[in-house]
């Protein structure tokens, strides 16, 4: 495994990651209300139309497999073989987009953005430990170990395989 590769893809990836995430709600904040607590998503949803919903939708899922297709052949570029070593390359990169994504999205914008998110500027929810306890710390905690994480290491050892 080559630790340095691994290290600056991910961290390359973590910066790619957040900044189209943040520049995706700056486009269309009410589309990524869908993806706050319950509290929020139920106080905008009156606000929320399709056409914001698309839009977020056409930002982030195309994300994913942009940087699995960059792990992948960065990996086989890197000279990096053998399915579990890819493996486990994809799953460490992606738990490198995961801390970020805890640090950045979760802990520093959430307090800075609630004013754009309308109906819900007043929610409980903004506030930093229930933002945590009620989205934060289950998805990092289970979701993206236990879900993203995985299937970005069988997305680069599936992409460096065939490479």
């Amino acid at each position: 495994m080559n630790w340095t590769r691994m290290i600056l893809d991910g961290l390359t990836m973590s910066l790619f990651f957040n900044l189209v995430v943040v520049l995706g709600f700056l486009v269309t904040p009410m589309g990524y209300s869908v993806m706050f607590p319950k509290e929020i998503r139920e106080a905008a949803a009156r606000y929320v139309s399709k056409q914001d919903l698309r839009k977020m939708h056409l930002i982030v899922y195309p994300l994913y497999p942009a940087m699995f297709l960059f792990w992948g052949i960065s990996a086989g570029l890197a000279g990096i073989s053998g399915f579990r070593t890819l493996f486990w390359t994809g799953y460490l990169e992606m738990t490198l987009v995961s801390i970020t994504d805890f640090i950045v999205l979760d802990c520093i914008l959430p307090g800075k953005v609630r004013h754009m998110i309308r109906g819900a500027e007043h929610c409980r929810a903004w506030e930093r430990k229930e933002w945590l306890l009620k989205l934060a710390i289950p998805e990092h905690g289970l979701m993206w170990p236990l879900v993203m994480c995985p299937v970005a290491g069988l997305a680069v050892a599936g992409i460096g395989s065939l490479l």
